[in-house]
């Protein structure tokens, strides 16, 4: 029975720890492709902004 206990906890443990991999990579790209979007239109506005407005003060 010991035994049996022993490779459910071990079995157990391996599942969490790989669930929990999943998650981490997940949140991960997830964040970066977050950011990534932010950053791309950030860029768009302050071209435009450039492009439009200052560009033409003079």
């Amino acid at each position: 029975m010991q035994e049996f206990l022993e490779k459910l906890l071990y079995f157990w443990a391996a599942i969490t720890g790989i669930g929990l991999l999943v998650v981490i990579v997940y949140w991960a790209i997830a964040t970066i492709i977050y950011v990534a979007f932010i950053s791309l239109f950030v860029a768009i506005a302050a071209t435009a902004f450039y492009r439009f407005y200052w560009s033409k003060k003079d």
